[in-house]
Order: C-alpha cells, then sequence, then structure tokens
C-alpha cells in the first residue's frame, strides 16, 4: 500500500512537471519573458548574470541578456564566449520562447548536477537575447487580435495559445517599419572589392562599420535604428566565438555568406565554407525535422538541412555576414520551422524538436584550436592575427580570413579535422609559425591548446647578432 507521504511527494512531482509543461506550452509577453528571466536569475544566481543593451527599442523597451557561466560577470581568459538572438523579425517567434525555455533548462540541469550541463556551463560564457524586436512582437499580436472576430476568443493569451498570429508581415519589422536583418551595415560590398587585391583586409571591417552606422543609410536606404546599432557594438565589444541568430518561415540552418558580388542568387562560399557547413549540419543532424530530405515548408529541398544564404536567396545587410565580417564571431541563421507565429499549445513540441540540436551547436563553441598569444615578459599581445592555413592534397592552402587576439592576449579559431599551419603576425614582434593536427570530438570541453610567445622584433635582431658572434669565434 503506497504510504501517505509518497502520494504527497508523487502529486507534488506532478504538479511542478504540470507547471513547467504548461508555461512552456505557451507565449509570453515582453514582461513576462522578463519576469522569467528575473526568476531563472534568482533561482540560479551563481551561474546568472542579466544586462541590458545600451539602446532602447524605438518604443523604449530594452533588449535583454541572461549569460550563463560560472563566473557570469567577466570574460575568463581560454573560455569562449556563445550567444543566441531570438525574436529579431518579431512576428517569428519560436526563437523567443525556444530562447527562453534553454535559459530555463540549463539552470535546471546545472541544478540537478547534470555533468554534460555542468560542462557546458563552467567552461562557456552563454549570452540568450530572447528579444531583439520587442516592437515588432507586440505589432504582431494587436494586429491578430484585431483581426479576430468578435467573441472568437476570449482574450489575447486564449489567441495565442490557439491560434498564434497568422499574418505572414506585419510585426516583421521594427517599430518604424524598417527589416533589422536588412539593416546592418554592408560589409559583403567591402569584402568582395578587397578580395580583388592582394593582401587585403578580411576581417575586423570595423572602420567600414564605423563610417556606414554614423554617415550613412543600410542597402535599402533605411537609416540605422537603434536595435540594430546597439546589437553591432555588442557584436564588436564582446568576444563572441559562435552564435546564432533564430528566425521562423521554413526550416534550415543557413549560413554565410548571404549575400553574392551582385546581388543575385548564386552560392556564395565564405573563405570557412567547410567549417560553416560542419556548424550548420551539427544543428540540422541533431534536430528531429531538419535533415528530412522532404519539403519541410513549401517548394525549396535542402540537402542536410543546409543551405548557403546567399544560393537560398540573396539577402543585404544581414547580421550573420556582419558578425563574421566585423568581429571574430562565426553565426548561422536558423530557420526553425514553417509557421512564423504558431499557436503556443505547439511550443513544447518545438521544444523537443530543436533541444538538442540547441545544446549540441553551443558545444561547436569548442571546436578547432585556441591558446594565448604573449611576449618574452608574459604579457598578454592584444590585436594580433592569426592566421591559418590548411594542407590540402599537399599543398598549404590560405584561409582568406584571420582572426584577432583579446585583450587578455587569448583566442579561439573555429576549424574542421585537418592538418594546419597556423601564422602569427603583431607590427613589432617576428611572427611566428606552428603546425597542428586538429582531430575535434563530440562534446569536448576545450579546443586544442595552441600558445605563441612572439619576440619583439629588437630582441629577434640581437638574438641573430648572437648567433653570428658565436660562428664568427667557432671559425
Amino acid at each position: 500500500m503506497i504510504s501517505v507521504s509518497l502520494c504527497v511527494i508523487l502529486l507534488s512531482s506532478l504538479v511542478v512537471l504540470s507547471t513547467g509543461q504548461a508555461e512552456h506550452a505557451k507565449h509570453h509577453n515582453t514582461q513576462e519573458v522578463f519576469d522569467i528571466l528575473d526568476r531563472i536569475h534568482a533561482k540560479c544566481p551563481d551561474i546568472t548574470y542579466i544586462y541590458n543593451l545600451p539602446l532602447k527599442s524605438i518604443e523604449k523597451r530594452p533588449l535583454r541578456v541572461i549569460v550563463f557561466s560560472d563566473n557570469p560577470k567577466h570574460h575568463e581568459v581560454l573560455e569562449p564566449e556563445f550567444k543566441y538572438v531570438g525574436n529579431m523579425h518579431g512576428n517569428e517567434v519560436v526563437g523567443r520562447e525556444l530562447v527562453l525555455i534553454l535559459a530555463e533548462y540549463l539552470c535546471d540541469e546545472y541544478q540537478k548536477g547534470n555533468e554534460q550541463i555542468k560542462n557546458l556551463v563552467d567552461n562557456t560564457r552563454i549570452h540568450l537575447m530572447p528579444i531583439m524586436n520587442p516592437d515588432g512582437w507586440e505589432n504582431a499580436v494587436r494586429n491578430a487580435w484585431n483581426s479576430t472576430k468578435p467573441g472568437e476568443f476570449k482574450d489575447i493569451e486564449t489567441m495565442l495559445q490557439e491560434q498564434g498570429a497568422t499574418d505572414w508581415q506585419v510585426g516583421r519589422t521594427n517599430a518604424n517599419g524598417v527589416d533589422l536583418n536588412r539593416n546592418f551595415p554592408n560589409l559583403d560590398e567591402f569584402i568582395y572589392a578587397y578580395n580583388q587585391h592582394a593582401n587585403h583586409r578580411n576581417n575586423h571591417l570595423d572602420l567600414e562599420t564605423f563610417v556606414s552606422l554614423t554617415s550613412g543609410t543600410d542597402c535599402h536606404d533605411q537609416p540605422y535604428q537603434p536595435e540594430t546599432v546597439t546589437v553591432a557594438f555588442w557584436i564588436m565589444q564582446n568576444p563572441f566565438v559562435l552564435s546564432a541568430n533564430l528566425h521562423n518561415g521554413d526550416l534550415v540552418a543557413n549560413y554565410p555568406y548571404d549575400d553574392s558580388a551582385n546581388h543575385l542568387q548564386t552560392y556564395s562560399p565564405s573563405p570557412d565554407d567547410s567549417t560553416f557547413q560542419q556548424l550548420a549540419e551539427s544543428y540540422s543532424h541533431t534536430h528531429l525535422k531538419m535533415q528530412s530530405p522532404k519539403k519541410p515548408c513549401s517548394t525549396d529541398v535542402f540537402p542536410e538541412g543546409i543551405t548557403n544564404g546567399a544560393a537560398w536567396y540573396p539577402v543585404c545587410g544581414g547580421m550573420q555576414d556582419f558578425n563574421y565580417l566585423a568581429s571574430n564571431c562565426f553565426e548561422l541563421t536558423l530557420e526553425l520551422g514553417c509557421q512564423k507565429f504558431p499557436p503556443g499549445k505547439y511550443l513544447s513540441g518545438l521544444w523537443e524538436d530543436n533541444k538538442n540540436a540547441l545544446l549540441n551547436f553551443m558545444w561547436q563553441t569548442h571546436i578547432g584550436i585556441k591558446g594565448i598569444i604573449e611576449d618574452e615578459e608574459g604579457e598578454p599581445i592584444y590585436n594580433a592575427s592569426i592566421k591559418v592555413y590548411q594542407l590540402i592534397n599537399d599543398n598549404w592552402k590560405y584561409i582568406d580570413h584571420d582572426i584577432t587576439s583579446n585583450t587578455h592576449g587569448d583566442y579561439y579559431r573555429l576549424l574542421t579535422d585537418g592538418s594546419y599551419a597556423v601564422q602569427v603576425k603583431k607590427p613589432g614582434y617576428e611572427s611566428q609559425t606552428q603546425y597542428i593536427d586538429i582531430h575535434n570530438k563530440e562534446h569536448q570541453i576545450d579546443a586544442q591548446r595552441l600558445d605563441f610567445t612572439l619576440q619583439s622584433l629588437s630582441a629577434g635582431r640581437l638574438d641573430l647578432q648572437r648567433m653570428l658572434r658565436q660562428y664568427m669565434d667557432k671559425y
């Protein structure tokens, strides 16, 4: 016979479970999202930190981020940083809710002692922004409610639960009617021009970004919006390594480049094309439905559940390419389903479809190599260039996209398995090259370590003189 106390425990567990499932199966307005983030932080204060980006939306709503890490307030040397951005298009809402569920999941599983989650959180600084376009979401919901028949739903919450929002366009843009994923500086235009010259700039196009943001308009002749500007500086000022931008409207993992040199629909590979393909497959192959050979949404078929952006359709001024060309960050655009604003009752199923993929993609932050670059005195060297050559068919091929070291001298370079020559350069120092064979493992905690100690040019010349003197003395 089951004891009374055991019955109470089982009943309590069922109540907690049903409450959590119900919360996952509903849409949340902006204030509710912020309240849930506060609750998560209160539950897991040692591994979370909440901050707002400096600028607010047009309608004065904050762009809020929750961080997960064993040291959430600060960057740790040799710990890579990751981000998810949801709800960039206000009426594409699955990413908004999945990021919120993910935050709750990380907190709960960490507290339960889930070894995989503890390893992920303790060795990665994870930034989660559920909402980039809060005004667009409010507009989409308001329009959906105003479009319902009298008495069709008792309130907005019931409408969102049972129907969602069906308009394909309303709420996509911000409150000024600007598409935020066409509103970033068009750095593709610069890189395609630079590619025509030898020894060209191939990364951190910050000067081009500043000029564009301060004196120009986007490639659709729209002024730069506060949401875009604050996110652009967030990208450039933080040492992000990997990122995904969460959308809806199809089911595919999209990778750079998003635009071609002539803005036409054609495959436009970045220098890191093979790495981006692997990153995209790390999501699509773990998702329960994304790699299906069927046509999930319309006439498009995506082999392996991935696509090059410009091969699908060209996007000028997108956030994905901006990450790659303005910072050290590699970003994908993840399309999470055919319905942009599905009924809330479908969200639990969408979480199950995406849960393992969301986690697996975060683990990709640890592929490739990482290390510290310092001088002879052990002082970190900031902004050193890390150039990579891959051995292909007995020839060294330059991957024409350098990354740079952070303020503490640490660097992170995402790479697939293979043999590489890694060269570090910094004005005033002798360049140094090392060779490494990379063998990535599933859910590895650390990328392979490759440190560099650079000698100043003066020290190098002294060593050369010393060698010549020893040679003369000997002979």
